[in-house]
C-alpha cells in the first residue's frame, strides 16, 4: 500500500497537477475527481491520470501531508465549481432548448439550456442543471425560489 503522508503534489510549468509518491514514481496531468460529490464529498477521491485511468482512490484527505491535501482542496473546489441560482429571471421558451438569466450567488448570468435531460432533480428539492458548455449550476432547495422561477424549472423537471 502507497504511503499517502509522503505522496506530494506540485504544478508543472504548464500548470497542469504533478503527483509523486513515497517511492519517487511520477504522474503528470493528475486529475482528483470525487467520487460521491453530492453524497459524500469528502470520502473516496480518485486521482487519475492524463488519459482518464485511475491511479489510485484516497479514502479521505486526511491521510495527506498538509500540503498536499492543501493543494488538492484548491483543485477539486475549482473543478466542483457550481454557482447557486437565487432566481430565474427568464427563459426565452417553456422549454429547451431555451436561454435562460439567472441571479446566482456570484453574479447574473446567462446560459443556454440544449434538452430536459440538462435538470435533474438530486432529491425533492435540489436541483442541478447543465448547461450547454457543461457548466452546472445548484439549486439547493427549489422551495425557497420565489413563484416565477419555480414555474419556471418545474415546467422542466
Amino acid at each position: 500500500m502507497t504511503d499517502l503522508s509522503e505522496m506530494t503534489f506540485e504544478r508543472d510549468a504548464w500548470g497542469r497537477l504533478v503527483m509523486k509518491s513515497a517511492n519517487g514514481v511520477s504522474h503528470q496531468g493528475v486529475e482528483p475527481v470525487r467520487c460521491f460529490p453530492l453524497s459524500d464529498p469528502q470520502k473516496s477521491i480518485a486521482l487519475l491520470d492524463a488519459e482518464g485511468k485511475e491511479i489510485l482512490t484516497l479514502p479521505n484527505l486526511d491521510s495527506l501531508n498538509p500540503s498536499a491535501r492543501q493543494l488538492l482542496e484548491v483543485e477539486l473546489t475549482a473543478r466542483d465549481f457550481a454557482p447557486v441560482i437565487q432566481k430565474v429571471v427568464s427563459a426565452n421558451n417553456p422549454s429547451p432548448p431555451c436561454r435562460w438569466v439567472v441571479k446566482t450567488d456570484r453574479g447574473e448570468t446567462q446560459f443556454e439550456l440544449e434538452s430536459e435531460d440538462d435538470i435533474r432533480k438530486l432529491g425533492p428539492h435540489r436541483i442541478m442543471i447543465a448547461d450547454s458548455n457543461g457548466l452546472r449550476y445548484m439549486i439547493p432547495d427549489l422551495r425557497q425560489l420565489d413563484s416565477a422561477s419555480k414555474r419556471i424549472v418545474q415546467r422542466l423537471v
